[in-house]
């Protein structure tokens, strides 16, 4: 059996590697079975405890398990055709595999692609870039992978020698970027510097395979690392020419917040309530939502617009006159409210949540001067700081 797993994994290494962690995920899943689980109820959640741990599998231990083999190609394979061949199907996995856990790790975290100068809210960070520095990092990382996929796909013997230290250079470039995201982000954000670390060490690989193919590829490093710097420079010229300044790559890094090399310091966060009327009135764009001024929930400070107010005063009424109806209503707000308000991320998200909510608000205005002898009394005194009688917390 361990021969036939160990002749598996000789024909297709990368395939184990992948299968090993799609493995592990499904395995620390399903011994919540054993913990807590029993009988019919271990039937029934046993496919969700599937999918959970394939995800668990493919986002958290898969690239774990990537870095690892990474590692042990750049330090241990030799560049034979077939180890040729194993790592640039790792290298493939580990650049395309990368972007989408990037793109989906981004989308739940707290990072929000704002300068430092922005006032965010509650959890949220800053980016750890400065977004005006965009063009250069991508434009040094494109030069990078350019590079990379010269000397990777290019057999060395058919490539110029001045195309070759081209290539390995636009590579260090590669390399010194990386390191500058893993400094950037390992201190703050271990899950997002994996990619950038990852990335490095496809990029070392390759200048290895250099190294290791051709003995001139030794002999030309340190001519290499010097036509780093006029390649730097030529590109930082061009950058120039399109409006990027001439330190830009100095202050992607410095001029941030929250992060390893940052050099500013952003102004608090502001805390609103996770109360989805809370989150829209403080987040949707100011000329749709149109907030109306400050007010006060649960001891903390929170942007009420016109909305906000009006749905409030309609909870009190309703509690004054029928609280068995408001206590109902409550516990579905309090079970499904909460949850929707931690989806809503950006500005366009708040603003739908505010157009579908305008219906509600006129029927709860409606309401309101049916049953209120002073309706806009009641929705003026809503989330004031000072006692006012009559009025609920909600």
């Amino acid at each position: 059996m361990f021969k036939k797993i160990q002749s598996r994994y000789k024909k297709s290494p990368n395939l184990c590697v992948a299968a090993g962690a799609l493995l592990a995920g499904i395995m620390i899943a399903c011994s919540r079975l054993s913990l807590t689980l029993q009988g019919i109820e271990a039937i029934v959640e046993l496919p969700s405890l599937l999918f959970v741990g394939c995800i668990f599998g493919g986002f958290l231990f898969y690239p774990a398990a990537l870095t690892f083999w990474n590692c042990w190609q750049l330090c241990r394979l030799r560049y034979q055709e077939e180890a040729l061949r194993t790592a640039k199907i790792t290298d493939a996995v580990t650049i395309l595999w990368g972007v989408v856990c990037v793109i989906c790790y981004l989308m739940i975290a707290d990072i929000r692609m704002a300068d430092w100068t922005e006032t965010l809210v509650n959890r949220e960070i800053h980016t750890p870039v400065a977004t005006w520095t965009f063009p250069t990092i991508l434009t040094i990382g494109a030069i990078a992978l350019l590079g990379y996929l010269v000397l990777r796909f290019i057999p060395l013997k058919k490539l110029p020698p001045l195309c070759c230290a081209l290539a390995m250079a636009a590579m260090y470039l590669g390399v010194g970027l990386c390191g500058l995201f893993v400094i950037q982000l390992l201190g703050h954000d271990f899950l997002l510097a994996v990619y950038p670390l990852n990335l490095l060490l496809v990029f070392a690989k390759t200048v290895r395979q250099v190294w290791i193919q051709q003995e001139r590829g030794r002999r030309l490093s340190w001519l290499v690392f010097l036509l780093m710097w006029p390649l730097l420079g030529l590109l930082i010229a061009v950058l120039i020419l399109f409006g990027q300044k001439p330190n830009s790559l100095i202050e992607a890094w410095t001029q941030t917040s929250d992060w390893t090399l940052s050099l500013q310091k952003a102004p608090p966060n502001v805390l609103y309530d996770e109360h989805y009327l809370c989150t829209v009135a403080a987040g949707g764009h100011p000329k749709l939502v149109k907030p109306l001024r400050m007010g006060v929930r649960h001891g903390h400070s929170i942007v009420v617009n016109r909305q906000l107010l009006v749905a409030n005063a309609f909870e009190d009424l309703l509690a004054e006159r029928l609280p068995g109806a408001h206590r109902r209503l409550r516990h579905f707000y309090d079970t499904y409210g909460y949850p929707l308000a931690r989806q809503i991320r950006s500005r366009w998200t708040a603003d739908l949540v505010y157009l579908l909510m305008k219906p509600l608000e006129y029927l709860f205005v409606i309401v309101l001067y049916l049953f209120d002898p002073a309706p806009e009394d009641r929705i003026a005194v809503q989330y004031l700081g000072g006692a006012v009688p009559g009025q609920r917390r909600v």
